[in-house]
């Protein structure tokens, strides 16, 4: 690795003071990724990633209409999805993409009423899990295979949860809770809960920073906080942190990854910047983190179009920018792709990511490949594509 001395020597009081303020376990086999010195490389071909790929167009009728998704999960029959501003929650065959059913009904006072899905969408086998109130504080369970309203979950006995707090389901029964900072001072980061708010474990915040009261509601984060999950674990990644941890079966928290950003790394207190997409464009933040077998993927999407791919085989990481920052298609020669999510509950090999009609379409223009075998209007429904992991 290219550390020198006082940057080892950075890295390892960072792990020890980090591990006495979140009663972390300190790992002998940490893994440098060394990000700040990665080469530029190409986009990589897909079938390095992909055994195949293929596309569902989600069929388009008034009952489905939908408005930019951008929260969906594969399950091992269907696409499950909230639809978008001022939509419901939908679910369709993941197959041939014909709609199957609407979940609930968003904003409406009735039995089935419900406020939003959860982000990520969660889906535990026939269970989808909605927010019935904005906090978090209530649950509505219904079955993906009929539609109906199979529980509630309620009755908040501790804590506090905010709009902006990031809910992330872990199983049936609990969750990791951690609040966005938006006002730069903050007791606690992360939070394990039961779905309820019953607290059951409690890591100290090691982002705060000295708000600039001026700026107001300017910087207002809603995902300074990535993720994942690989093998039946929860990873995660803080924007401020250069570490990617994992949450292990007994609730403590392991340093896994050194991301190595060096001076890439952004600090808590740029969050005072009013003009932060600049700035961060030159900093290393991710949007997405994915895991797989072979590869760990980091897409830093929002603020610039740079992405990240650490080989677990040769241990080497490459950083692939702008219209490098894909997979090139390879497998079909149509679309470059790059996932966005994975499935769950038996489709946990399959990785999705979303085209709007008018992106296919340029996609059949500029290809020549037409891989659903006819043209979309403009209005469609988007398409899926499912990739299948090496």
């Amino acid at each position: 690795m290219r550390y020198n001395k006082i940057q080892l020597i950075t890295v390892l009081i960072s792990f020890v003071v980090t591990a006495c303020n979140h009663e972390k376990k300190i790992l002998s086999d940490l893994i440098y990724l060394n990000c700040e010195n990665a080469e530029n490389r190409e986009a990589p071909k897909l079938s390095l990633l992909l055994k195949d790929i293929r596309y569902v167009a989600l069929e388009t009728k008034d009952t489905c209409l939908l408005n930019r998704p951008t929260n969906i999960t594969l399950t091992d029959k269907y696409i499950v999805m909230d639809g978008g501003h001022e939509t419901e929650c939908f679910v369709f065959d993941k197959q041939n993409g014909k709609y199957v059913r609407t979940i609930g009904m968003r904003e409406d006072p009735g039995p089935t009423g419900y406020y939003m899905c959860t982000y990520p969408i969660y889906v535990q086998g026939d269970e989808m899990y909605l927010k019935v109130d904005w906090l978090g504080n209530k649950y509505k369970v219904f079955s993906l295979d009929n539609g109906s309203l199979l529980r509630t979950i309620d009755e908040k006995t501790e804590g506090q949860r905010w709009p902006s707090d990031y809910l992330y389901p872990l199983n049936d029964s609990t969750m990791l809770q951690y609040a966005n900072n938006r006002y730069g001072n903050r007791k606690y980061g992360l939070q394990v809960c039961t779905w309820s708010g019953n607290i059951l474990k409690k890591f100290p915040s090691l982002n705060n920073f000295k708000r600039n009261e001026a700026l107001d509601y300017t910087i207002a984060y809603h995902n300074e906080m990535n993720f994942y999950r690989y093998n039946e674990q929860v990873y995660f990644h803080e924007f401020t942190s250069d570490t990617i941890f994992r949450l292990n079966e007994s609730l403590d928290v392991e340093p896994v990854y050194v991301v190595g950003k060096g001076d890439k790394i952004p600090v808590p207190e740029l969050r005072n910047e009013v003009d932060q997409e600049t700035k961060y464009k030159k900093l290393i933040k991710f949007d997405y983190i994915m895991e797989t077998d072979h590869h760990l993927l980091m897409m830093g999407n929002r603020w610039n179009e740079v992405a990240y791919i650490y080989d677990k085989q040769t241990g080497e990481t490459s950083r692939l920018e702008e219209e490098n920052a894909t997979f090139f298609n390879d497998l079909n020669g149509f679309l470059p792709f790059w996932p966005i999510g994975r499935g769950r509950d038996g489709a946990e090999n399959e990785v999705w990511a979303l085209i709007q009609p008018d992106q296919y379409m340029e996609g059949v223009k500029a290809t020549g490949v037409n891989p659903l075998g006819f043209d979309l209007k403009f209005d469609d429904n988007p398409v899926i594509a499912i990739g299948t992991l090496k």
